[in-house]
Parts: structure tokens; sequence; C-alpha cells
């Protein structure tokens, strides 16, 4: 979380022409999934005193056995494992860490078994001694397990490391086992919004189907977007806007924006807007020095603004201000989808934080809020040009499937820490049931493409954050930002194409040739859309008179009056102009007894 501050915050093969570039997780998680097969035993089992794997289970490490660093082991309470566990996690550097032996190496879940008596808490964890991500403690009185996500471990010794973040909780022990691959997203691209315009639905398909094949690049605020456009020589796909001056209670102290008119532009470059409100209270600003100035007033402790008590008397003067508010931001996004521009909307983000007001009063009021909002922008004012995303890890927050397109994070890891996050990914993957795509929606250093595959994370974009998480050099220094803009996996503005009208292809029939008593017929199918294709499929009608018997490329069906080839693994994927080819061999005698109208659909 990062706020602004007042300024701004393949059938038989022909001997094929050269083929598209192939999927780039098909065939890695293929071997992945042998890897897998490989590690099925798991580590070993008494690679060193105080490691046990229980049957069918993960290999354990208890903490106490660890080298210890201002921490110290305890035993005062009950339900731990082994001969204690570590506490004392109260200051900057206090850590253990533990060393996984003889490792075959690969990708591993890890688990932490825990406790966290004073309350939710965040350890920071590290692999061989680099930032590994974030883990959330949930409260508890008791012994628990918590996910910690993965990591890609070394062939032979590795460390992993749990250092003091929000600290004051207990390790007990640490689980290791081999990950299994993941399989094909079940994302549809269907919208919340059964009305939503053409625009939005193809920026919905666009993202859908470079879901796990690519991420688009974000950078939140103009400035920033122009300073990564000039310094890395590549403009994100995304540019990060903001609703907050539109707030009322601000433009009644005399803010103005012109965030509309710099969405308008970047759509004119081809650019997808994100944008997220930082929502000013409706009334109850404190406006004091200190950190409690009005313009401070989307934070909880900046405002007396009590949304659940708004909420439960839609007759207050409370209410009626939270629906103004609402309105107020519903004419600006009305002004985006009057020139056919889609958004991708997050309102209400970071609610489950509770530093800002619309979280304050917990899940509940949170998602009232959420549902209200979208009832009345898109029943009341008929916005059908955006795209919901929700922002909460916690299922407790979530507003549900009906009202939601995306889910996604704000995450900032320590200054330089490029892990691809993957304990956030995959609780957002389990929120959802893998259902809906999950983005990044806000970072600080941008996780290392290379980590995401190897780690099996497929956020489906990024937004930086503005200013020095972006050019200060220590988030992310210009060699990672040259690595990330430059990466084959990950789009920027250039390669975008039109997302608002994704998904076109064409193709045309050559006869490159006779053949026997019949012809060999070329067929090339062009990417002629605003965006990479995930797999294509070609029909035609035929005379039932002539016979069509072999196929080369493609996955052929043919019926009395018709044939219709689709597209194979290793050539379904196109960029922007792409071609991919099939070939076809038809018993008829004279080329021009074939002269077939083609169709293509791509996906």
């Amino acid at each position: 979380m990062r706020t602004p501050s007042p300024r701004r915050v393949r059938a038989d093969r022909h001997p094929p022409p050269p083929h598209p570039r192939r999927g780039r997780h098909g065939l890695r998680r293929l071997v992945a999934a042998l890897v897998v097969c490989l590690l099925a035993a798991g580590l070993p089992a008494a690679a060193h005193a105080g490691t046990r794997a229980p049957q069918g289970g993960p290999a354990v490490y208890e903490a106490e056995d660890g080298e210890l660093q201002g921490v110290t082991v305890g035993s005062a309470g009950t339900g731990f494992s082994g001969a204690g566990y570590v506490e004392g996690f109260d200051a900057a550097g206090d850590q253990v860490t533990i060393t996984v032996p003889d490792s075959p190496g690969g990708l591993f879940d890890v688990t932490v078994h825990y406790r966290a008596p004073f309350g939710a808490k965040v350890t920071s964890m590290l692999l061989n001694g680099k930032g590994a991500g974030d883990v959330p403690l949930p409260a508890s009185d008791a012994f628990t397990t918590a996910d910690a996500g993965r990591v890609l471990l070394e062939p032979g010794d590795n460390t992993v490391t749990f250092r003091s973040n929000w600290g004051w909780y207990h390790i007990d022990a640490v689980g290791i086992a081999p990950t299994p691959p993941r399989g094909p997203h079940r994302v549809d691209g269907t919208p919340s919004d059964p009305r939503a315009t053409p625009e939005a639905r193809s920026l919905l398909r666009y993202l859908t189907d470079n879901y796990g094949e690519y991420t688009l690049s974000g950078q939140q605020d103009t400035a920033s977007v122009a300073w990564v456009e000039e310094n890395v020589g590549r403009a994100p796909a995304i540019a990060g806007l903001d609703m907050m001056d539109y707030s009322p209670s601000r433009v009644e102290r005399g803010t103005s924006s012109r965030e509309v008119e710099n969405a308008l532009a970047w759509h004119e470059r081809g650019g997808v807007n994100a944008f997220v409100w930082h929502w000013n209270a409706p009334t109850g600003l404190i406006d004091e020095p200190g950190g409690r100035e009005w313009w401070r007033g989307f934070y909880t402790d900046a405002t007396t603004f009590d949304v659940a008590a708004a909420l439960a008397d839609p007759q207050s003067e409370e209410y009626a201000l939270l629906i103004r508010d609402i309105d107020a931001v519903a004419a600006e996004l009305s002004r985006l989808q009057d020139a056919g521009v889609p958004v991708l909307w997050r309102p209400l983000h970071e609610a489950e934080g509770g530093w800002f007001w619309w979280g304050a009063k917990g899940p509940e009021a949170a998602k009232e809020l959420y549902r209200l909002m979208y009832d009345r922008m898109v029943g009341h004012h008929g916005l059908h040009n955006l795209l919901w995303v929700w922002n909460s890890l916690d299922p407790a927050w979530y507003p549900g499937d009906d009202v939601v397109d995306i889910v996604s994070a704000d995450l900032y890891p320590p200054a330089g820490d490029h892990s691809p996050q993957s304990q956030a990914y995959e609780r957002l993957l389990e929120l959802v049931d893998d259902g809906k795509l999950v983005a990044l929606s806000e970072n600080g250093s941008i996780p290392d493409p290379d980590l995401m595959e190897a780690y099996q994370v497929d956020w489906s974009y990024f937004t930086t954050w503005s200013g020095d998480f972006v050019d200060g050099g220590t988030h992310n220094a210009r060699e990672h930002l040259d690595h990330v803009y430059r990466h084959e996996d990950v789009l920027t503005l250039d390669e975008l194409g039109d997302v608002t009208r994704h998904g076109g292809c064409t193709a045309d029939w050559e006869v490159v040739g006779g053949w026997a008593d019949g012809h060999l017929v070329r067929v090339t199918v062009t990417n002629d859309g605003g965006g990479p294709l995930s797999g294509w499929r070609v029909g035609a009608n035929r005379a039932p008179d002539v016979p069509l018997d072999r196929h080369w490329n493609a996955r052929l069906d043919v019926t009395d009056s018709g044939w219709s080839a689709g597209s194979l693994g290793w050539n379904s994927a196109l960029r922007p102009g792409q071609e991919a080819s099939f070939y076809l061999k038809w018993d008829a005698p004279e080329p021009e007894a074939l002269s077939p109208s083609l169709s293509c659909q791509a996906r």
C-alpha cells in the first residue's frame, strides 16, 4: 500500500515452414511435471537433527534447530512440536535461518507452523539470503499453520530465513514439499456485467487470452509513465490513474483534476487505463496538522466518517453523501464510456488493511459499500465500460463473483526484492478457485518475469507505484527495469495493438502444387487483430464429391458439407501480424473446383 501525498500523488506434419514461437508455459510445465514426479519422495527424512517427514506429508524442519539471530527459544506455550519454538521477533533483523540440505532442486511449497497471540502479524521470508516475499500470519492463540508460498531450491544445500517484519509472533517449524505442476487456468473471460460494452468485453478477452502467457506492464501516474518511456525506452501497456481529486469533499476545497483527459490521451495512444479512487471521506474531515489534514481524508485516522452507520440508515445525510460522491465519479467515468474507453476500475482498494475509512468498520460494511457502488454505477448510471477489480486477499472481504471481474493485490516487498510474490498469488487464485484473472494492481519492486515463470506465478498485469518506486534506483534499478520491459513475456504499449477490437484473424487459400490425382493447398492464418491470439479455427463449406484425404499442421474435422481446422499447441499463439500455415490435400482434378470461402475464428 502506498497512497498519494497532497501533490499527486500436430496431426502429421508436412515439411513445415517456420512456425511462431510456442506458448511459453506448455513444454516447460510438462518438464515441471516430470520434475515433481522425481521429487515425489520428498526431501531426505533424516537430513539433520530436528527434521522429520510424516507419511505423505512435507519434510518438517524445527525452528529451534535453526540459526538464531536476535531471537531465542521458548517453551512456555503448548501445542508446539519438537523441543520448543522461536520467539522474540521484535526488532529489525531478528530472524531464524533453517538449512534445507541435499535438495534435488526445484519448486517447493513452504508452510510455517506458528502462533500469533498478539494479533495478525507479518514475517518476511528469504531464500538463500534474498527476499522471497512477505508471509501474513493471521492472529491465533494456538499454534497453527500458514501458507508461506513457494521457493525455488537449488541443488544441494539451501537456507530459508524468516525475518522480523511486523513482529511479536512465535515460529515453531517449517514444512517443505514439492510443488505440483499447475494445469491450465479456468478463466473464461465473461464479464460480471451482462451489458458490458464491446470495448470492455474485448479488453477482458484480451487479458484472458494472454493470462498465463504474457504479463502486461503498468505504471502509476502519467509523470512516471513518461519517465519510464524516456529512460527505459519502452512505454508501459497500462497507465495507472486516480479519481482522487474528483471527490466532492476535495473539489469543494479547490482541487481539480485532468485524469479523465489523461485517460483519453492514453487511450488514443492504444494504452489501457486502470483507475483507483482515493476517496476522500464525504464528510467528517478532521483537518488538523500532523497527518490529519483534509487532503488525507481517505485515511481512517483523518476522518470521523462512519461508513457502517451511514449504510445502516439510507435516509441519513451521510448515506446521501455516499450516493453524491459515487454519482460525481460516475459522471467522470461516463465521459470515458462515451469515448469508447474501457476502464480497469479498482474502487475501495486495500480495504482489509483498515487504514482507509471504507475498510475501517470491517468486511461487511466494505462489501456492502462496494455492491452499492456497483449497483449505482452499472444499474442507475448505465456504466458498462468498467471491468471491476477487487483488491483484498482475505476471503471474508470478498464481495462475490457476480460483481468482480479481476482479483488483485497491492504488494510492496523490501526494496530490490524481485521475487514473484507467489504466496499472495496463490491466495488470490484460491479465493476465486482460478475462475478470474489475478493481477498485481500495485507494486513497489517489480517481480522478475523469469522467476514468475519458474514459480508458476501468472500475474495478468503489474502497476508499479510512482516516484521513487520507479525512478529512485532502489526498488527497481535501471538494469532491472530494462530486463522487465524487454522481456519476451512482458507486453509493452507498442506490442498491444487495439485491445478494444481484440481477437481478429484472416485465412488465405493457395494451391501450391499438384499431387497424384489431387492438389496440395496451403492455408495461411494471419492475426490481424489488436492483440496476441491463443488459438484459431478456420472453416469452409465443401462439395460432397470433392474428397479431402490428408492434412498437416492442424486438427481437422470433416462433415458432409464442410470442414474446419483448428490450431495445435505449437502454432496456437500468434502475435499481431504473425502467420501460421497448415496444409490440405484435395482429390480435385482442377484447382477451380475448390475455391472455398474461408472463415476464421480467433480466441
